[in-house]
């Protein structure tokens, strides 16, 4: 009988110092990176929900530049040309989601964009972000 009396009180004793810390885990807490610039590392902090941005960036016309643009480059082949780039709201989309997934080949690994638009999977080009944009002329 006492033999019963000591495991059931170490039963709850090890149940009692278990318990806090397992229902502290209902906080959704993540692991997150940081850096100062030289040096990562990782904490474990709080998740903050994903929210979509309401503005996307596009390029802007060469001529057509408005205060607040920013100076940027872009790769051209294999060289670079310094273009313009402006914040633009974006509206919602239908039956429309951009993501990206890691492809690894090998010991390679790229960053693949995909879009899922009406339930079907196509790669990103970016086309369908671009506002009021003429196509440009094709050299021959």
């Amino acid at each position: 009988m006492r033999r019963m009396l000591i495991r059931l009180l170490g039963v709850a004793g090890l149940l009692g110092a278990l318990a806090p810390p397992a229902l502290a885990q209902d906080g959704r807490k993540d692991w997150g990176w940081h850096s100062d610039g030289k040096r990562y590392w990782r904490t474990e902090e709080f998740a903050k929900p994903f929210v979509m941005p309401t503005t996307t960036t596009i390029e802007v016309a060469p001529g057509d530049q408005k205060e607040g643009d920013v100076l940027g480059s872009k790769y051209v082949g294999k060289r670079t040309e310094r273009v313009y780039f402006r914040e633009v709201p974006q509206g919602p989309a239908k039956d429309h989601e951009c993501s990206w997934r890691m492809n690894y080949v090998g010991k390679t690994m790229s960053r693949e964009q995909f879009c899922v638009e009406n339930g079907v999977e196509q790669p990103c080009g970016y086309a369908h972000h671009r506002v009021n944009r003429t196509p440009e002329p094709t050299v021959e």
